[in-house]
């Protein structure tokens, strides 16, 4: 093998264990659960999302006839009686701007 080829491994196969140590080293274990806000699920109520509500682990928006849609889901979540679950909130509005809650899921263990 020649030594520039043999260099080149070695180079790479460092590189590979230090960042599998990086890896280890930056890893915290268990994530916390997301405290989510009491929302109504009421036509009544209007809520501005985007001044209060955690950052989703997922967030699918889309349109049904003239009003917007949005779908938060968190995967470990605390919200009303629901603690440590996959939770999913649908919201809906008209202007975009003021949302009102129309279903929420959990998904069970």
């Amino acid at each position: 093998m020649k030594p520039s080829i043999a260099k080149l491994i070695l180079l790479l196969g460092l590189v590979a264990s230090s960042s599998i140590c990086c890896r280890a080293m930056v890893s915290t274990g268990a994530v916390d659960p997301t405290y989510l806000p009491f929302l109504r699920n009421s036509p009544n109520e209007c809520y501005y999302l985007d001044d209060f509500m955690p950052v989703p682990d997922g967030l699918v928006t889309g349109k049904s006839g003239n009003m917007d849609l949005r779908y938060y889901s968190y995967k470990m979540a605390n919200y009303k009686e629901w603690t440590i679950k996959a939770v999913m909130l649908s919201f809906y509005s008209r202007n975009g701007r003021c949302w009102s809650l129309f279903e929420e899921y959990y998904i069970a263990d």
